[in-house]
């Protein structure tokens, strides 16, 4: 019955009763990521290694005319974890819908693809918690300008629990083939599912699980609300692209705390190629190299994460990160960093050197 349901798709379009956009499609792809580090200690014994940063694969589509869909996991820590898992009502003259387990509207960064990313790891900013929530959104995109709007609740894996909204404006005042300003600010008030949250980071790097900022469990906690600013100027094969984001915790008969962090970076194509910018959702897209030979990029960034205030102590430090990209195609690259810490008495005074490579292939 299915071999002749299918073969009998082509008479019922001939007779005008159904579309191609009737029948569900599917695409599939996925990406690895292949990572090895080596930690310069300082003071804290650090693990060097290898690792499967990350093994996904996915499907997507349409479920109709106006309805997509994706479904996405990660295979990368032994087990299948769901990434993304949503369907998308694209109707709208200027807008999507998206309900499910998606990235919600926050952060430059975050919202550019891992495939994308200038450096091997994002930059230290206030998080307060993962970038993919289960809940539903709304993105308007203007052409120069989009406005996102989301509310979730727990992610999709267990790993974050807790409801809230997240706000996302972007503006470009000017965007060309080659150039662009990109500005843009964020918002997330969150209510956790327990009165204990926990803020922490690595220093840039994955491959050892050690977490020099680090708060500790911090109970009484009513709400959070974090929000900040990002921009990004493109100028040819250089670009500039910044971060700052404050995070304030209201806690019940304690002292309210605020944490802050936030990045700067700078990057140039010696090969002369641009980022690609996507103003649907306001990040940045896939590299395609001017010639069979590849494209070569240098970078170096500094950030900072301050998690102490009041009666916590989570530490406070800068991050400096060197790169060198070098895109063979647009679907591969190979990636090398090297990370300089620099961490306060709280965090134990420990600066760390890391020195750490990637190959990324996606399809």
């Amino acid at each position: 019955m299915k071999h002749l349901y299918v073969s009998a798709i082509p008479l019922i379009l001939l007779a005008g009763t159904a579309t191609a956009d009737d029948y569900p499609t599917v695409d599939f792809g996925g990406r690895l990521m292949l990572d090895a580090a080596k930690y310069f200690e300082d003071i804290t014994p650090l693990d060097s290694g290898v690792e499967v940063r990350r093994a996904r694969l996915f499907a997507k589509g349409n479920l109709a005319a106006d309805w997509k869909y994706k479904l996405q996991f990660d295979f990368a820590g032994g087990d299948a974890e769901l990434k993304d898992g949503y369907i998308q009502y694209t109707g709208f003259d200027k807008g999507t819908v998206t309900i499910g387990n998606f990235k919600q509207f926050y952060s430059l960064e975050e919202l550019t693809s891992s495939k994308y990313i200038t450096f091997m790891e994002r930059g230290l900013t206030v998080g307060i918690a993962e970038g993919r929530r289960t809940g539903v959104g709304y993105l308007y995109s203007g052409g120069n300008f989009t406005v996102g709007v989301s509310a979730f609740t727990d992610e999709a894996n267990g790993e974050v629990k807790g409801s809230g909204l997240s706000g996302r404006a972007t503006w470009l005042p000017y965007h060309n083939e080659s150039s662009l300003l990109h500005l843009g600010f964020q918002v997330k008030p969150q209510n956790p599912d327990s009165d204990t949250i926990r803020v922490r980071s690595r220093p840039e790097a994955h491959v050892d699980d050690t977490r020099f900022l680090d708060t500790g469990p911090i109970t009484g906690v009513n709400d959070t609300f974090t929000y900040g600013p990002e921009f990004a100027w493109v100028a040819g094969p250089f670009s500039l692209q910044g971060e700052y984001a404050i995070g304030d915790i209201n806690r019940e008969n304690q002292p309210d705390l605020s944490f802050s962090g936030g990045y700067l970076y700078a990057s140039y194509f010696l090969t002369g190629e641009s980022r690609n910018y996507n103003s649907k959702n306001a990040s940045f897209g896939r590299v395609k190299p001017a010639s069979d030979r590849g494209a070569w990029e240098i970078a170096g960034r500094v950030s900072s994460l301050d998690l102490t205030d009041k009666d916590i102590m989570g530490g406070s430090g800068e991050g400096y990160t060197f790169g060198v990209n070098y895109y063979a195609t647009s679907h591969l690259r190979f990636m090398a960093n090297y990370v300089v810490t620099d961490l306060d008495e709280v965090s134990g005074g420990d600066s760390p050197e890391i020195l750490q490579v990637r190959m990324s292939y996606d399809f």
